[in-house]
Parts: structure tokens; sequence; C-alpha cells
């Protein structure tokens, strides 16, 4: 009997491990330092993009409320934050 077309059929041996577990595979070649090296230049901590609010003119991220007015789209979403108490933050 032939095999199904489109599939290949693999020995028993190559599927499964010893314990009877898929086995696991493995790079057939060493990747050479350029590569490692490329792939891990993007590997980069970036700071975080800031905009200016346009109604208070803070910093703020965007298409986020902004934290000192408390607005987003040009109307109020939270109101701001009042202070109860003395010291700086």
């Amino acid at each position: 009997m032939r095999p199904p077309t489109g599939g290949r059929m693999r020995p028993p041996a190559q599927q499964f491990g010893l314990l009877g577990l898929p086995a696991v595979q493995a790079p057939k070649q060493k990747q050479s330092h350029s590569r490692t090296a490329k792939r891990r230049a993007q590997h980069k901590i970036v700071a975080p993009t800031l905009n200016s609010c346009p109604r208070c003119h803070s910093p703020r991220r965007p298409h986020r409320v902004c934290p000192v007015c408390g607005t987003y789209a040009g109307r109020e979403v939270v109101a701001p934050q009042e202070h109860d108490h003395d010291h700086d933050h």
C-alpha cells in the first residue's frame, strides 16, 4: 500500500526518542559570531517617545492621558489629582 500523498513517512526511530516522547530537533550547524551579533544588535533599550500635551505642554506618552491635566483628545478624561499634603513628590 502507498503512503498518503503530501506527507513524508519517517521511520519511527526519528519521530520519537528513547522514552517514547517526540524528539527535539537541534540545529545542523553552529551559528556564526557575525550572525549572532546581528541578532543581538536589536536587543537594545530605547528611550520612550514623549510628546507635549496640547493643553498644558507637559511631556506625556503618545496615545495616553496627560498625567498633569488629565486630558486626552481635547477633552478632560480624568480629574487632575489634588494633593492634600504638604510635602513634594
